[in-house]
């Protein structure tokens, strides 16, 4: 009889390297802003540094895509994890912003390669009768990784310095590489494949909706990334890292519950009810003084944008046949990267007129944008 174990060595091993590349990675993500302030980076170029990564992430996805679908996912999980690391380690190198800009740009399109081939080794290890299953202990990587990275790497930057996170990240990246060595991943066999075509392999037509709803939505997340930290060195938050702990923490409490409300009633009234504490999340947290109102506000948020998101996924997939469900996914990435990108250039060209907090207060509205856009959906498919 087939071997029905979820929990094998390949599965075992590319779940440890995900878990310490997303905690490499994400650490970077809340302070390499502040990095850029201190080599006096204007507004603009701050909301570069993620908009770039993202660029590079979108444009290489369709490519890797494409290359797994016949050659070695090992060989290219190892060499993307090995590039990681190498970039890494070039940041404290490069004092010229134009230069670290064009770094952020290919360790997006690395991070692209590795995500999306370390979750092609993913499904190769899960036997296809688990795969729902499978995956969603997968993900665990990934959320588990969120809830330490960036809390961690706001702690070391706090109490030590820049070029501690770069050590400590690219540390990880060594041993996410070295993880990557125990994992048995099959060689596909060769076939004759579709001629490559860029759009297609980007955006599915029938998942429309729910990503142009994940763009709006990431406008939250693009400016909690790209200004949390100035913010909080600003308002004299000395325990900023607690709202992403918090955040992280209650999103992934949540989620079992959240996701029986999705599959009982279905997507309108849970993506509501998480876009308005969205909303309230960002209001609360443009007026926090305290290490109360962070924690309050990281509350909200994690029960509000870290509800939403998954619901968004589920209702992009859903909304397509079964062997569509890889562009539907690769549809969805897409629009969280363009919405995290877009939102981080244009809130960094807002921060050149008006103030941080404004910032937050302006960018809450997105979520309420999203509650009536689900609302009007609802009125249009509920049952006369």
């Amino acid at each position: 009889m087939e071997n029905q174990r979820i929990v094998n060595k390949s599965f075992l091993f590319i779940f440890i390297s995900n878990f310490l590349i997303f905690i490499g990675f994400e650490m970077l993500l809340p302070i390499l802003p502040a990095y850029m302030i201190s080599l006096n980076a204007s507004s603009i170029q701050i909301g570069l540094v993620t908009t770039l990564f993202t660029i590079g992430a979108i444009l290489i996805r369709p490519f890797v895509g494409y290359f797994l679908i016949d050659n070695k996912r090992k060989a290219l999980a190892i060499g993307a994890s090995a590039l990681l690391m190498l970039i890494t380690f070039v940041y404290p190198f490069l004092n010229i912003i134009w230069l670290l800009l064009l770094l952020r740009f290919f360790h997006g399109a690395a991070w692209g390669v590795s995500t999306t081939a370390n979750s092609t080794i993913a499904v190769d290890s899960i036997p296809k009768a688990r795969l729902g299953e499978g995956l969603g202990y997968f993900s665990i990587s990934t959320t588990g990784g969120a809830i330490i990275a960036q809390s961690l790497g706001i702690f070391i930057y706090g109490f030590y310095s820049f070029n501690m996170v770069i050590w400590s990240s690219v540390i990880l990246s060594l041993l996410a590489s070295t993880a990557l060595l125990f994992v048995n991943s099959p060689v596909p066999i060769k076939k004759e494949k579709e001629p490559f075509v860029f759009w297609d392999m980007i955006f599915e037509k029938s998942a429309w909706f729910p990503a142009l709803l994940t763009v709006i939505t990431t406008l939250g997340f693009g400016a909690i990334i790209t200004f949390l930290v100035a913010f909080g060195e600003q308002q004299n938050l000395d325990h900023i890292f607690l709202f992403f702990l918090i955040n992280a923490a209650v999103s992934t409490l949540l989620r079992p519950y959240t996701g029986k409300w999705y599959d009982r009633k279905g997507p309108w009234s849970i993506i509501i009810v998480s876009a308005i504490l969205g909303f309230l999340s960002l209001v609360v947290l443009s007026f926090a003084t305290t290490d109360l109102h962070l924690v309050i506000a990281a509350i909200l948020f994690g029960a509000g944008y870290g509800t939403v998101m998954p619901c968004l996924h589920t209702m992009a997939v859903q909304n397509v046949s079964e062997e569509k469900s890889g562009a539907a996914n690769a549809t969805f990435l897409s629009s969280f990267d363009v919405g995290v990108g877009v939102s981080a250039f244009i809130l960094g060209v807002l921060a050149e007129w008006i103030s941080l907090e404004m910032i937050f207060r302006i960018v809450s509205l997105s979520f309420l944008v999203v509650a009536v856009l689900v609302y009007k959906d609802y009125l249009n498919k509920r049952p006369c």
